[in-house]
C-alpha cells in the first residue's frame, strides 16, 4: 500500500448519512479479484444523476471526501474503500464510520477520519460555498486544517505507523518471516505424520 503522510486537496461534499456499502460499490461490481479498476463503478446508481457531487468538473481531483454520519455501514465488502481510493481519495472526514469499513480503509492506507457534526457542518458550508477550499491533512500530527477550522482526529499508533509507512497486513507478516520458518521447522518434530 502507497505510503500517506500529508494530504493538501479540495473536498468533495456528499451530504448524506448512512451511506451505505453496496451504494458506494454496488454488488454487481463485485466479481473482480484485484483491487484497482473500482473507481468507475463508485456510487455507480447515484452517478446517473448529473447533479450528484462525482460529476461536477469542480470536485475532480478532490482526495478527500466529506460525508454525513455514518459512512460505510452495510455489508462489510472491501471493494467499497477499493472503488473510493481507486477513484482518487486519500481520505472521508465524516461524523461516523461503520467499524468494518473503517477497518477495511485502514488496511488499505485510506484515512477514515472522525469529525464533530459541528466541525462537519462547517467543512459542508466551506465547500458549498467554494469548491476550491483546500483542506490539510496530516497523518503525522492527527490533524486538520481548512482555513480557521482547525481539529484533530483519533488515530491508533499502529494504524498511524501502517498509513505513514504503507505497511499493510502482508508487510507485517514478512517481518516475521524468520520466525514462520523456525516454526515450520520445528512443527515437523510434534505434527503428526499424514498418511
Amino acid at each position: 500500500m502507497k505510503k500517506l503522510s500529508h494530504i493538501e486537496s479540495t473536498m468533495l461534499p456528499i451530504p448524506m448519512s448512512n451511506i451505505d456499502t453496496d451504494q458506494i460499490m454496488p454488488k454487481q461490481f463485485l466479481k473482480r479479484v484485484e483491487r484497482s479498476g473500482y473507481g468507475e463503478f463508485l456510487f455507480y446508481d447515484w452517478k446517473k444523476d448529473e447533479d450528484f457531487p462525482l460529476n461536477n468538473e469542480d470536485y475532480k481531483d478532490s482526495k478527500v471526501l466529506i460525508a454525513g454520519t455514518n459512512f460505510g455501514t452495510g455489508s462489510s465488502r472491501e471493494h467499497a474503500p477499493w472503488g473510493l481510493q481507486d477513484w482518487g481519495f486519500d481520505a472521508i472526514i465524516s461524523t461516523k464510520f461503520a467499524d468494518i469499513f473503517k477497518l477495511n480503509s485502514i488496511n488499505i492506507g485510506l484515512l477514515p477520519i472522525e469529525a464533530s457534526e459541528d466541525i462537519v457542518d462547517k467543512l459542508f458550508q466551506k465547500v458549498t460555498e467554494n469548491p476550491k477550499t483546500k483542506v490539510q491533512v496530516s497523518v503525522e500530527t492527527k490533524s486538520v486544517i481548512c482555513e480557521e477550522v482547525e481539529f484533530n482526529f483519533f488515530l491508533d499508533d499502529f494504524s498511524q505507523n501502517r498509513i505513514l509507512n504503507g505497511i499493510d497486513k502482508i508487510d507485517i507478516s514478512l517481518e516475521y518471516e524468520n520466525k514462520i520458518d523456525e516454526f515450520m521447522q520445528n512443527r515437523n518434530k510434534w505434527s503428526p505424520k499424514l498418511t
